[in-house]
């Protein structure tokens, strides 16, 4: 291993001067790469209704029949799990020297997953980090480091329990619809854990050393964020599968409300929010539009054995929520930051930091 000099904190560091003629990350929220992605989008969901086999008339019926009562308590599962994701980042912004209270971080969360739901590649992440510094005084590096944490947590906590509940649902045969999921899902996780092991032994250090000092440092701030995250794991796991908890008891409200409640054991539910959930993580398309839809109905024919059409409207109330909600809910979100940014980050340039 590589003997590291003393490193001067990342936080002492200027952020340099934001250039005002350059438009903030807002501005660039709606362009060609959205523009194309929300056409790509629209483009899988039009072939889906054109060639799936599925009584569309009877799907609408189970949906404009569903009670509206568990509906509202499923949305209300959902917007709660958003503190859980504020506690959990609070605390790994804490892991980074960041001492930040939680209910400040929770819309800038909301906004996030807005972002994403409208722009492809997982912008929101990028788009988060920005609001962290300009609303919270954390350095953009540092925030981002400790989201990258929090998705590859978020990643690893998903598959163990999908492999949980894969197991007790097939104990040893899984159906050939869930392979492709599982190998991609622990091909990411191997991936991110071998970059964070790496990153944290200090590995290449004299290479990073011959770039720029300024960005050596955003570098060395970007590593602090992401591998000092990872302390307190006994409290952060924990909150993560409360968190996908939170998900599986959502789609568990919508299957009820749709009255369907009778053919999903709760394994079986866990086992669908978390495909559905592992689905949103392809960059390629906004909010897996069209991708998590389709894959949802897959897994609900072949893992509990619904219909067709029950299982396109429990996945199309449930996206009503996780997608349909989100855009309206964090458009509004994004609309009342959207104003006081500017003024914030006007505050905030003087000593800000990266």
């Amino acid at each position: 291993m590589v003997p590291l000099t003393p490193v001067p904190p990342p936080h002492a560091v200027s952020e340099p001067a934001v250039d005002a003629s350059a438009p903030a990350p807002p501005a660039r929220l709606l362009n060609r790469r959205t523009v194309l992605s929300l056409a790509a989008a629209a483009l899988i969901l039009a072939l889906a209704v054109w060639r799936a086999p599925i009584n569309w008339s009877d799907a609408w019926m189970r949906i404009r029949n569903a009670r509206l009562g568990l509906y509202l308590a499923a949305i209300a599962v959902y917007y709660s799990s958003f503190l859980v994701r504020g506690w959990r980042w609070k605390l790994l912004l804490r892991n980074a020297r960041e001492e930040r209270p939680t209910l400040p971080l929770v819309p800038i969360i909301v906004v996030s997953f807005f972002v994403n739901c409208v722009v492809p590649a997982k912008m929101g992440d990028i788009y988060r980090a920005y609001l962290a510094r300009v609303r919270e005084r954390v350095p953009v590096t540092r925030a981002l480091g400790t989201i990258i944490a929090e998705r590859l947590l978020d990643l690893v906590v998903l598959m163990t329990l999908l492999l949980i509940a894969g197991a007790i649902v097939f104990h040893d045969r899984a159906p050939l619809v869930l392979i492709p999921y599982l190998v991609a899902g622990v091909a990411l996780c191997a991936a991110g854990i071998g970059a964070i092991a790496v990153m944290r032994a200090g590995r290449g250090q004299r290479i990073l050393r011959l770039l720029p000092e300024a960005v050596f440092h955003r570098y060395e701030s970007f590593r602090m964020g992401t591998v000092e995250s990872f302390r307190n794991l006994p409290l952060l796991v924990p909150l993560t599968a409360v968190v996908w908890a939170m998900e599986s008891g959502r789609l568990a409200l919508v299957v009820y409300a749709l009255g369907d409640g009778a053919s999903l054991g709760a394994a079986q539910l866990l086992l669908i929010a978390l495909v559905a959930a592992l689905l949103t993580t392809v960059p390629f398309l906004p909010g897996g539009l069209g991708l998590v839809e389709a894959g949802m109905v897959g897994v609900l024919v072949s893992v509990g054995g619904i219909g067709r059409s029950a299982a396109l409207s429990i996945a199309l109330l449930d996206r009503s929520i996780s997608y349909g909600s989100v855009i309206l809910v964090g458009a509004l979100v994004f609309a009342v930051i959207h104003v006081r940014v500017p003024r914030a980050a006007d505050e905030a340039l003087p000593g800000a930091s990266l």
